[in-house]
């Protein structure tokens, strides 16, 4: 039997939040992650197909004591790793009745393609997008850069490429970004047929943002080889460091050689709302193209990602199939005319419960906190001798290294050290961070997107970084010299 009556719905509804309530409320007091058992995860992949029906509440049963026994982490006050902050827990009620109602929101009239038009409304307000600019809500901030940047191809090559291809529209497209910026660029740039040999990767400054003047050499450049500068992709919260490029001059740059100008602001994008940080950000109202996730600083559940293009009518000529002569002016456009999904689910409920729930004024209240934490861990992190702080960029990223005073190791060895302190760390799961590189050395990174994370789980971020460190010294210690 699929169906379920009410009453037992309402039964297994309310154990289901039950469940989501004990894990909400244990986050502050459990370990951030434990690792999965070799047998579990045996268990959990190697599941044979059911063919006979199983009891809801046994169901229950087994993702309560299993599945939530093993959770990523990001919902722990000491998880510093990724972007994947927590979900604001009106979204896990917004998904159970966006699931309920299940629509596929690809255009028509009922309720869930208004909301969605309402939702990105907002986001051109938070970002100053004029309000005839094209949206759509997207599964992340991967898909809202190809959707944006196939855009941008569209018009670079005259509306040519849907019927010709990218190899006979004319001169090769070269697109920006910074050395900086985020891989799903790449990916994006490979995925529309431009190929990665055409992605210029711009060097940045000491502050890692895009280098303007190396940004325009190489355009020069690419016009003296009889290439076709097309796009700068220029980042506002880049994922290393938290950098925002210079957006103001990337634009009158772009607007002056006619290149389309993209940003990629799917983690700082939020932090518009800031007026502390109004001058890093201006510029990006003047975008051709913009990714924006709620899913990250928006603290809504994954998935939920936006595209925003400044010309509507581009918008929907890179994508729409249906032809210009049953175009009904008269009536809103479908969603699917916008981006590459047809049957599209309903995210925008999730957006529209945080955003009425939280408000604009919560939610700069929420980003300035994350912000505050992060310029209390940088100071803390000046202030001990053990520790060398590396990169404090103006968002929520700290790069740091665990190097005590007695180390008297080379730049290697300083890598060395920091990548198994690292794996100590992750192993023992009391908290979680992540490592990356920058300017060739090996860093730790925490990146603080959390609103339950406080100044108590910083202090225990460090101890248990210090802790791993000196386990790594005490176990080269006991081995002796290579």
């Amino acid at each position: 039997m699929i169906d379920i009556p009410p009453d037992e719905f309402r039964r297994l509804g309310y154990r289901a939040v039950d469940l989501l309530a004990d894990y909400f409320g244990s986050l502050s007091r459990k370990a951030c992650r434990s690792p999965v058992p070799e047998e579990v995860r045996h268990e959990l992949m190697h599941q044979p197909l059911p063919h006979a029906p199983s009891d809801p509440d046994a169901l229950l049963d087994y993702v309560g004591s299993t599945i939530f026994r093993f959770p990523m982490g990001n919902g722990s006050p000491r998880f510093f790793g990724w972007i994947n902050p927590p979900s604001a827990p009106i979204g896990a009620i917004a998904e159970l009745l966006a699931a309920g109602l299940n629509p596929s929101v690809a255009g028509g009239d009922h309720a869930a393609t208004y909301v969605e038009h309402a939702v990105l409304s907002w986001i051109r307000e938070i970002v100053g997008f004029p309000a005839t600019s094209g949206g759509i809500l997207t599964s992340g901030g991967s898909v809202a850069n190809l959707i944006g940047l196939a855009v941008m191809r569209d018009v670079k090559t005259s509306g040519e490429v849907r019927a010709r291809g990218i190899g006979g529209v004319g001169p090769t497209l070269i697109v920006y970004a910074s050395t900086e910026g985020h891989s799903c660029i790449q990916k994006a740039i490979e995925l529309l047929g431009i190929g990665h040999a055409h992605l210029r990767r711009v060097a940045v400054t000491a502050d890692w943002r895009m280098d303007l003047r190396a940004l325009r050499q190489q355009i020069a450049d690419d016009r003296a080889a009889g290439l076709m500068p097309a796009c700068v992709a220029a980042t506002a919260g880049t994922v290393n460091t938290g950098a925002i490029d210079p957006l103001s001059d990337i634009a009158d740059l772009c607007e002056a050689e006619n290149i389309w100008f993209h940003v990629d602001a799917a983690y700082g994008g939020p932090a518009a709302l800031l007026p502390e940080l109004a001058e890093l950000y201006r510029g990006i109202e003047r975008a051709d193209s913009l990714a924006f996730d709620p899913h990250k600083w928006m603290y809504v559940p994954v998935e939920c990602g936006c595209a925003l293009v400044r010309d509507s009518r581009a918008m929907r000529d890179a994508f729409s199939l249906v032809p210009p002569y049953l175009r009904d002016e008269a009536a809103l456009p479908w969603f699917s005319e916008f981006g590459i999904q047809q049957s599209r689910g309903f995210r925008a409920l999730k957006l529209w419960f945080a955003l009425k729930q939280i408000g604009v004024d919560g939610y700069r209240q929420a980003i300035a906190r994350d912000i505050g934490l992060a310029r209390t861990l940088q100071q803390r992190l000046r202030e001990l001798p053990d520790f060398e702080l590396v990169a404090a960029g103006p968002l929520s990223v700290t790069c740091f290294r665990y190097l005590p005073r007695a180390f008297s190791g080379n730049a290697a060895d300083g890598d060395r050290l920091n990548r198994r302190l690292l794996e100590l760390v992750q192993s023992d799961g009391e908290v979680f961070l992540t490592g990356t590189e920058l300017a060739g050395r090996f860093v730790l990174r925490a990146c603080i997107v959390n609103f339950r994370t406080t100044e108590q789980d910083l202090e225990a971020l460090i101890e248990t970084v210090r802790m791993a460190g000196e386990r790594v010294r005490e176990q080269d210690a006991a081995s002796g010299p290579a």
